[in-house]
């Protein structure tokens, strides 16, 4: 059975320019979103051009790459489906990162700046300037929080607004009980640093319950070859401890599905086998995907689910939602037209699937609380439920 698409609006984002709805959050006619935004570009009119065949900027900077990208804003609005979204935040940065509060009131933001003009350093990593930041009135007013500059955030993710963690670069991990104010590091686990400084975890996962888990590609461990090590965190605890080993897979996404009376699952989406290697000019990288799952549980075992995807897709990652629903999000590029996007939907958790092609979307989620997909096509939002 086809599942269809519901149009909520047909003007999302219109007023905001440029175009993007960005990390957009829907609940009733409300929205919220996380957005990043490249200068404006204007051309010059057809009377001042040199040659009539060639644009031409209005100005010099917005010829030069790095000038557009060191213009690059994070910018969050706040608004309705149909009465347009306002900029309450904007701050320069080329990456971003967020966590908001069940009822929207407290989010967290953090910004990322590179300057792409300057020289590069002798290790060839240019420097990031990270800023967080934290409001407490959904969005109205914003607080800086002291945090080094040095110390890049990919990921922000609380147990409530006063609990969190944030993952960034190294990997490192810290986290926080009184809201953003003092940040405490969390050793890792073994293998997860091997001296890269910017290497970041595969996957990364905040369970219902409050357990942290890390996914990580080892070459060798004792006796564990080419697998993923999943650690666990708890909230209690001050060190990681093993959660499950995943033999010969390269973990893409790690999703949870939300809490019952049971506990909940662990789902892994993955790559078989190892790495490209890179010295195999034959080896183009794709790999066979696959999905593992596991209880919430310590010690608890994994089941390798029989469906595979085909290595000729591009694995874009999971959502994972109730009473079975799962989907994945894949790009198939492999022939000569245009990659075509596509989600694969199970609602037997794994046990069958469906291949849906939507086209293109310019953004949008998963909510599993409600097994509600949102996504938006040019202005027009749609909804779908599972």
């Amino acid at each position: 059975m086809t599942i269809r698409w519901e149009t909520i609006a047909t003007n999302f984002g219109r007023n905001d320019k440029p175009y993007g709805g960005g990390a957009f959050r829907v609940n009733g006619n409300e929205v919220i979103s996380l957005k990043l935004v490249g200068p404006q570009l204007a051309f010059k009119p057809a009377s001042e051009l040199k040659d009539p065949e060639t644009a031409e900027f209005t100005e010099a900077w917005m010829d030069d790459v790095s000038e557009r990208l060191n213009r690059r804003t994070v910018a969050f609005l706040k608004g309705t489906l149909h009465g347009g979204l306002v900029r309450t935040f904007q701050e320069r940065g080329q990456s971003s990162a967020w966590w908001y509060s069940k009822n929207w009131h407290v989010v967290y933001i953090s910004t990322g700046w590179m300057d792409y003009k300057a020289p590069l350093p002798a290790n060839g990593l240019a420097p990031q300037i990270t800023k967080l930041w934290r409001s407490g009135d959904g969005g109205e007013r914003w607080t800086q929080l002291n945090w080094p500059e040095n110390r890049n955030i990919g990921q922000l993710l609380f147990l409530d607004p006063q609990r969190g963690y944030a993952i960034g670069w190294g990997p490192h991990v810290w986290r926080t009980t009184d809201a953003g104010q003092s940040w405490q590091e969390v050793e890792l686990p073994p293998l997860a640093n091997v001296g890269k400084p910017r290497r970041t975890f595969d996957a990364v996962n905040l369970g219902p319950d409050g357990v942290l888990r890390v996914a990580y590609y080892v070459g060798q461990l004792g006796e564990i070859k080419t697998s993923t090590l999943v650690y666990r965190l708890a909230w209690s605890e001050s060190d990681f401890e093993q959660d499950v080993v995943l033999p010969n897979q390269m973990v893409v996404d790690l999703q949870s599905s939300p809490l019952t009376t049971g506990g909940y699952s662990l789902y892994a989406l993955s790559k078989l086998g190892p790495p490209r290697d890179i010295d195999n000019v034959a080896d183009n990288g794709r790999r066979t995907g696959a999905l593992s799952t596991w209880g919430s549980v310590r010690h608890a075992s994994v089941q390798h689910l029989q469906h595979t995807f085909d290595e000729r897709l591009m694995f874009d990652g999971l959502s994972v939602g109730k009473d079975g629903v799962l989907l994945v999000y894949a790009t198939d590029a492999s022939g000569d037209g245009a990659p075509r996007d596509l989600t694969f939907l199970s609602k037997n958790f794994g046990k069958s699937w469906e291949e849906l092609e939507d086209g293109a979307a310019q953004g949008g989620y998963f909510d599993p609380e409600t097994n509600t997909q949102y996504a938006l096509f040019a202005y027009t939002l749609k909804k779908r439920r599972f």
